[in-house]
């Protein structure tokens, strides 16, 4: 471990190059309905510089970079790096391994993009004034997260490995007030944020999921950089 990467960071590493080999094809709900409700807040992207953090294997990367910006991706696990580099090899993307919180990349970006991050972040403040350091003025954060109800009620990344091992990655509960007051703190507006509810569409991917309808599942915000002084 380098002076610049903490324990959590290294715990969560090490569990996500463990998931990597089995992540795009793993039955998970949150991360099926963020794939679905996710990418549409976001679609209106095109032609800017935009940071996906936490970009994983790719999933909202390649979306963004096909819809022609030109995408940074950082993630701390160099196993679910290669997957997206497999996947992004036809496109012009730059991906990074990487602790947003220790050594964020050179921007600015226009825009900046997070999907299922939020709940691996032990400080949200500092993690908001990087982000807001990163942006344009102008620029929008476009974040997904898994609800903060069900956060608080335990509900955090797991998966189980090839060996039948279950692997619960570290965690943090943040609040809505918290969530809000750290933002506004870093200087970035809140613009919307929206509850995403189990429905139909998730319980058609898995009968399985119909135990979610009706239930808050993610909750998605979009903050704002203001322009002005």
């Amino acid at each position: 471990m380098t002076q610049s990467e903490s324990p959590i960071s290294t715990t969560n590493r090490e569990s996500y190059d463990r998931w990597a080999e089995l992540y795009d094809g793993y039955v998970n709900s949150t991360v099926a309905i963020d794939d679905l409700y996710f990418p549409p807040v976001y679609a209106h992207l095109s032609g800017l510089r935009v940071l996906d953090i936490g970009c994983g294997t790719g999933r909202h990367t390649i979306r963004l970079a096909r819809a022609g910006n030109r995408v940074t991706g950082i993630d701390l696990s160099p196993g679910m790096l290669a997957v997206a580099r497999e996947k992004l090899s036809s496109l012009d993307v730059a991906l990074i391994e990487g602790d947003i919180l220790t050594a964020p990349p050179p921007g600015p970006f226009d825009a900046v993009v997070t999907a299922l991050v939020l709940e691996h972040i032990n400080d949200p403040a500092v993690f908001f004034a990087r982000v807001a350091d990163l942006l344009t003025p102008g620029g929008g954060f476009y974040i997904s997260e898994i609800h903060p109800d069900r956060i608080a009620g335990g509900t955090q990344a797991n998966f189980v490995d090839r060996d039948g091992r279950a692997v619960k990655l570290q965690s943090f509960a943040h609040s809505e007030a918290d969530i809000r007051a750290t933002a506004s703190q870093a200087g970035l507006r809140l613009l919307t944020h929206t509850d995403v509810f189990g429905g139909e569409a998730l319980a058609g991917l898995n009968r399985d999921w119909i135990r979610h309808v009706g239930r808050a599942m993610i909750r998605i915000w979009t903050f704002e950089k203001p322009a002005g002084p």
